[in-house]
């Protein structure tokens, strides 16, 4: 009879301790597979009745460190435990209800120990435990619910759910929540549709934490979209109390931007008034937060957002805004918000906070220009039409003229300027294509002007393949607007200008990729001309 070995409660033969010492040695395979050997501080149980912490376990899983004193693994989101007598209580009927994954008690670790002889299961087998195994664990739904795909039975009704005091588990599962929006009776019907939405709604931390629950937070979109005028009140009541944390976090903002624009008018003024003293630069500048103030900007009526127009006139939050990546955005929502249809009642009212904001912008337009965020707001204000093309023509006077030189060397600032030259109505795209032609003097030792110095910069070539475009599409028709005899003739010149600079230094301009841009533009715009009839006097 072989010798036997006591470890803990387990009693082995000497051939299956020998068998059991060729399966923790390092990196030897098991059913085909290697498996680390776990480090010894993890492999070591405090335990004095365990054996290895579950080193091996039936489903040939490699080792994973025991968590929470031998408990089993938690999912993540398990429903919070309610308090005694509270409306979400379990019931004693779920709470008898066998686990699938048997709870262990603290030092009853010998009681779930596994036989060396579950080491020897197949792989289909193991692969099918496995999944089955981590189905549940993912799942928060309870186990009568779940069907053996891991989803919600068919057999399963709304009345199930509340019969079971199951619909937290449900709303903060992924199948569960898509089961309650898909169920969840769009009217009011007096019985399951206002029962589910009552017991939402009861509990004002338990609501938020749903709205904050990343599948918890679709439920209450479905529910805020089916509600009536009495359940609207009641969810702005709740939301109010916690509006601006709520914006920034990531689940709970959807259900504010939802409840902005699915509310009554004067309930959703109600959540943005709520913002009035808030952080609206940190608001502005959450890659959440953003979001909401846009919503709002966009969906309600200017009085019940006009604070934070007022707040963008301070100069220090408006660039603060502005060089952000995601408030740039907001501030040009603004501006297309407040500068839309001139027919509308309230558009006195909008073109006069959109003045005090342009006021802002173009007093800090250099800095704003120059900026990796910021110089989209300013070309935002020189690309819109419309009450715009005033303060389009202010910032193309006040700060583009007679810094385009240093403005078109620069990453940032280079966009604007072809922008502008782009959108410049004649008369001042007539100045901007003289002070790049004869508005700065020569280098006294080199010799070179302003349009060598662009030909050659990497940022500044952009802006001579931008002068090039615009000539050609004048000539050949293509510009925006029409444009006399006289004003073609211009475009002409300036082009044959630059296509003379351009054969000059040909040689220098093959050796970039840049240069060579150039000169196929200028090729192109030859054939273009030469095709055109309202240019072939001039060729």
């Amino acid at each position: 009879m072989d010798r036997t070995y006591f470890k803990g409660n387990s009693t082995l033969t000497m051939s299956q301790q020998n068998e059991l010492n060729t399966y923790m040695a390092p990196n030897k395979p098991i059913n085909g597979r290697i498996y680390e050997s776990p480090a010894p501080s993890q492999a070591h149980n405090e335990s004095a009745n365990a054996t290895f912490g579950g080193c091996f376990n039936s489903y040939n899983s490699s080792w994973a460190p025991s968590k929470n004193n031998g408990q089993p693994f938690t999912p993540m989101f398990q429903s919070t435990p309610k308090q005694a007598g509270g409306p979400f209580k379990h019931s004693s009927w779920r709470n008898a209800t066998p686990s699938s994954t048997p709870r262990r008690q603290n030092g009853d670790l010998g009681s779930v120990r596994l036989r060396l002889i579950d080491l020897e299961l197949n792989n289909a087998t193991t692969s099918s435990l496995n999944n089955s195994h981590n189905r549940s664990l993912r799942s928060t739904l309870p186990v009568w619910a779940i069907d053996e795909n891991g989803g919600v039975s068919e057999s399963v009704t709304l009345t199930d759910v509340l019969v079971n005091e199951a619909l937290i588990e449900f709303a903060t599962d992924k199948n569960g929540c898509r089961f309650l929006q898909e169920q969840y009776p769009e009217h009011s019907d007096g019985g399951i549709h206002d029962d589910i939405f009552r017991r939402m709604v009861e509990d004002r931390s338990m609501f938020l934490s749903m709205c904050r629950n990343m599948f918890g937070n679709f439920f209450v979109q479905r529910m805020v979209e089916c509600s009536n005028n009495e359940e609207q009140e009641i969810v702005m009541e709740h939301l109010v109390t916690e509006m601006y944390t709520l914006c920034l976090d990531k689940s709970a903002c959807r259900v504010i931007q939802l409840a902005v624009q699915k509310l009554e008018v004067h309930l959703a003024s109600r959540l943005a008034a709520e913002l009035r003293d808030s952080d609206l630069v940190r608001l502005s500048i959450d890659q959440n937060g953003n979001h909401v103030v846009q919503k709002i900007i966009k969906t309600l009526p200017v009085s019940a957002w006009d604070f934070v127009v007022k707040f963008f006139c301070n100069d220090e939050n408006l660039i603060a805004v502005c060089q952000d990546k995601y408030g740039c955005r907001v501030v040009q929502s603004t501006i297309e918000k407040l500068s839309e249809d001139p027919h509308l009642e309230c558009y006195s009212q909008r073109l006069h906070l959109l003045k005090n904001l342009m006021v802002g912008v173009t007093r800090n337009c250099g800095q704003l220009a120059s900026n990796e965020f910021a110089n989209y707001v300013v070309q935002h204000v020189v690309k819109c039409g419309g009450a715009m093309e005033t303060f389009r023509d202010i910032i193309i006077e006040q700060c583009l003229l007679r810094n385009l030189l240093s403005m078109s060397q620069e990453k940032y600032a280079s966009h604007v300027v072809e922008v502008a030259f782009l959108r410049a109505p004649h008369r001042l795209a007539f100045e901007m294509m003289e002070e790049i032609f004869e508005g700065y003097i020569p280098h006294p030792e080199t010799n070179r002007d302003a349009l060598d110095i662009l030909l050659f910069h990497q940022y500044g070539n952009y802006v001579i393949q931008q002068m090039i475009n615009i000539c050609c599409n004048a000539i050949l028709g293509r510009s925006d607007r029409h444009l006399e005899q006289k004003e073609i003739e211009q475009y002409t010149k300036w082009l044959e200008r630059i296509k003379e600079r351009v054969s000059r230094n040909s040689n220098r301009l093959e050796r970039f990729s840049s240069g060579k841009k150039i000169i196929e533009a200028l090729h192109a715009s030859s054939i273009g001309t030469l095709m055109s009839p309202s240019a072939g006097q001039y060729h």
